[in-house]
């Protein structure tokens, strides 16, 4: 009797370590993510506060990463097209046109992202992340002279590039 209740507490114990250990993986691998990300705030906020990332492997986490990344791409070329329509400085309304064709591109690589995660073509994923992630740089460097960047879109471009830069990191993990 001895035995089988040491052979049964050596299962519960051997069952419960492998469920922690499986536990802290999915933890571990946010962390080792964000780890290589350039914004780690935005990384860990974009994967911690979204639900679907408990217990996601790493395709789980890029397929959240690509649809946060579209959503705020095309939110702030919602934003940057109401900056366009609101001034009437011709020094901005250039600026701000030329945002919304880079914007447009990064949101049309980002289109094309879930097809290519689905299809395991880690390349081209990782290309057209790349490209995407050039439009809020792009688009920053429009102001480096007066009139400045209104802060909304500094702090949306800024946003946007590290929720890209999580998809790029990734893809290391793929």
């Amino acid at each position: 009797m001895a035995l089988s209740y040491s052979s049964v507490s050596f299962l519960i114990v051997s069952l419960l370590s492998i469920f922690f250990t499986l536990t802290s993986v999915k933890a571990d691998l946010i962390d080792s993510v964000c780890s290589k990300s350039s914004d780690k705030v935005v990384c860990f906020s974009a994967l911690r506060d979204d639900p679907r990332s408990k217990g996601a492997n790493p395709e789980g986490l890029a397929a959240i990463a690509i649809e946060l990344s579209q959503k705020k791409a095309t939110s702030v070329y919602s934003l940057v097209s109401a900056l366009l329509k609101q001034t009437t400085d011709p020094k901005l309304k250039m600026r701000y046109s030329s945002c919304l064709e880079t914007f447009n591109d990064a949101i049309n690589n980002l289109g094309k992202l879930p097809g290519y995660l689905k299809s395991k073509d880690y390349y081209n994923l990782s290309t057209h992340a790349s490209a995407a992630i050039g439009a809020p740089t792009t688009c920053d460097n429009n102001f480096l002279e007066a009139p400045a960047e209104v802060l909304q879109l500094r702090d949306a471009s800024h946003n946007l590039r590290g929720l890209i830069d999580v998809i790029l990191c990734l893809c290391f993990f793929l």
